[in-house]
């Protein structure tokens, strides 16, 4: 009998809506809003009685430091410290203030800046170095990488590359064979290498991921302090009034002109 009644359509018993006349005051509360609402009202009540009671049995003669650096004016504290330190008070930085921690960030910025450019220069030479086999003696020789990524050997003082396209393409070539791929055989050459040799390649090619993804981030990183110092700087150039603008309360002025 009750497999017959359930197999029968029954009425689907939707919520009550808000009547048109109180669409005024939004969503109808349901049973289980209010029970959300009558739970955080009585927690909050109950916070409230154990201040109050905190308060009741507080002994008038205990001291702490806070004391002396703080005051209460209308039931209100207020921290004189906060102040000195333009903290709590609300206590604003001057000019000359703001515009001297602005030359100490762009410096900060430029310095940074600067160890990343040495950086990429360095992990470009070494990927240099382990991706085509090319031993790059110190003040002898240098790598760097073109426009279009092409490979570009230098030596300094020297108008012509060490290596030309047809240079470039044999050692592109040794690189696939060390792969363990022929192009002309298309046979693999892992089983003339010793398990030692297997792992020695395998090595080299993990620590060259690593340093192509190194080098990756590191050009991520200096595009954003290049983009943050261009902000400083632009901030330093509006506050020296050296460039126009809207300032913070939407008010437009001109680039400062020179006295004549």
């Amino acid at each position: 009998m009750s497999s017959l009644r359930n197999a029968v359509q029954r009425r689907n018993h939707r919520e009550r809506a808000q009547p048109a006349e109180r669409a005024k005051w939004g969503l109808l509360e349901k049973r289980k809003d209010y029970k959300l609402r009558a739970a955080d009202h009585k927690l909050k009540k109950r916070k409230i009685n154990a201040l109050k009671q905190k308060a009741t049995e507080r002994n008038e003669d205990e001291f702490y430091f806070g004391m002396l650096s703080s005051t209460t004016k209308g039931g209100i504290k207020r921290s004189q410290r906060g102040e000195d330190n333009s903290g709590g008070g609300g206590k604003s930085l001057s000019v000359d203030t703001v515009k001297l921690m602005k030359t100490q960030d762009q410096g900060y910025l430029q310095t940074m800046l600067q160890r990343t450019k040495n950086e990429i220069a360095r992990l470009e030479q070494e990927v240099i170095m382990a991706t085509h086999g090319v031993k790059l003696t110190k003040g002898a020789t240098h790598g760097t990488f073109g426009e279009d990524g092409s490979l570009e050997l230098t030596v300094p003082g020297a108008s012509e590359n060490i290596f030309d396209d047809e240079d470039l393409g044999s050692l592109d070539g040794d690189l696939e064979m060390e792969d363990g791929r022929s192009e002309a055989s298309g046979k693999s050459d892992d089983e003339d290498f010793t398990p030692e040799q297997r792992a020695t390649r395998d090595r080299k090619r993990h620590a060259l991921d690593v340093k192509r993804k190194n080098l990756k981030a590191l050009r991520d990183q200096e595009d954003k302090l290049a983009s943050a110092l261009d902000g400083v700087e632009h901030q330093r150039a509006k506050m020296n009034r050296t460039i126009g603008g809207v300032n913070k309360k939407g008010v437009q002025f001109k680039q400062r002109e020179r006295k004549r």
